[in-house]
């Protein structure tokens, strides 16, 4: 990783194998968002391909700092900000907001408030991505003793800098929640005019056919293999495809 931007310790630029530029931001303010907007831009004119960008507003693993999706004011914050990126660097980059999986129905009116008040003319993002990971997660697995083949023991799945091993949960497991997260996001976009041209991605524990098909009949526009995907590898595209007969 090499560091060229000096405003910000969160803020730099990854020079990947390709020798594109990818812009990374962890922990960012609404302005910090607006900096990567700028830098991602900049691309624009290196690449033959659609840019996007994406900001995770809903990550369960960063301390003393809840996500801003939860509050209506400091999601509209964000929302501000990339609209003033827009209006400053152009609005080529695609842009979305990456929600966390909400549990309680008054959860989806912060998302809606929020747009409907960041509603200029347009929305200024393209697209929402749901769902996060579920955090304070704990897996654990047994500890066997030798001899006896007894349990002796439970030790935490997940290795974490804390040796906690909480985490979010993610893959077949997050699924159920994770479309019903979706059926409400499309529900509340389609139920006003100025909200239904935001795409929905949908990820959360697709991992064949039938869990890609589901996705889609929910809402999702584009579908998201993540843990599957480090799992089967590539393959589980081909495996999701041909399964179904169903084009990715």
């Amino acid at each position: 990783m090499r560091s060229r931007v000096g405003e910000s310790e969160y803020i730099g630029i990854l020079s990947i194998a390709t020798e594109r530029d990818v812009a990374e931001c962890r922990d960012c303010t609404a302005q910090e968002i607006q900096e990567c907007y700028r830098l991602i831009s900049l691309l624009r004119e290196k690449v033959v391909m659609n840019l996007y960008m994406e900001i995770n507003l809903s990550c369960p693993n960063i301390n003393g700092k809840p996500p801003p999706a939860y509050d209506q004011a400091s999601l509209l914050e964000y929302l501000i900000a990339v609209r003033e990126a827009k209006n400053e660097f152009g609005a080529g980059v695609k842009v979305g907001i990456k929600t966390p999986p909400y549990s309680n129905p008054r959860d989806f009116g912060i998302v809606k408030g929020a747009l409907m008040d960041s509603f200029h003319g347009d929305v200024p993002i393209d697209f929402i991505t749901a769902t996060n990971t579920l955090g304070t997660s704990l897996l654990l697995q047994a500890e066997v003793h030798e001899e006896s083949g007894m349990v002796a023991g439970w030790t935490p799945t997940l290795s974490s800098a804390d040796k906690e091993g909480i985490g979010g949960l993610a893959g077949s497991p997050l699924h159920p929640l994770a479309l019903g997260n979706v059926r409400m996001l499309r529900r509340i976009l389609d139920a006003e005019d100025e909200l239904r041209g935001i795409s929905i991605i949908g990820i959360g524990g697709v991992s064949d056919a039938a869990g890609y098909s589901r996705m889609r009949s929910v809402g999702a526009e584009i579908v998201g293999v993540g843990t599957a995907l480090g799992r089967k590898g590539v393959g589980i595209f081909q495996r999701i495809s041909y399964g179904g007969k169903a084009r990715l």
